[in-house]
């Protein structure tokens, strides 16, 4: 299975932007959390109940957290994610915004990016 990658903002106080929202893996494989912008001023320092089947490690003085799933088990798995920063420690809640990409009607009508609310996750089907 390739490798996913979720691009992860935070801005303090505590707001944090993971997309994709849900990293959907159907064997073994590597979730790549990345700092965006890659030159923020804040740092990754875990992931957060995640269970057994999950081992993770910070890279590149905390640009980048990286998860492994043994794909023991099906299911959904929440997670949350503490950052540092100057102000100290942050951790997500159990939801986030993520970006949904626009339905496509016509060529003749817009297209607008929604936002919506959604708990982060990963996804073994």
């Amino acid at each position: 299975m390739p490798d996913i990658t979720v691009q992860v903002t935070f801005t303090d106080p505590d707001t944090f932007s993971f997309d994709p929202p849900i990293a959907s893996l159907n064997a073994a494989g590597k979730i790549i959390f990345q700092r965006k912008p890659g030159n923020a001023a804040w740092t990754f320092v875990s992931i957060n109940n995640l269970p057994g089947q999950f081992t993770w490690r910070i890279k590149g003085n905390g640009s980048e957290l990286d998860v492994d799933d043994a794909f023991t088990s099906n299911g959904e798995f929440g997670y949350t994610v503490t950052v540092h920063d100057a102000s100290g420690d942050h951790t997500s809640g159990a939801t986030a915004q993520a970006t949904v990409p626009p339905a496509t009607a016509q060529a003749t009508v817009p297209q607008a990016t929604a936002r919506a609310t959604v708990p982060p996750m990963i996804m073994n089907l």
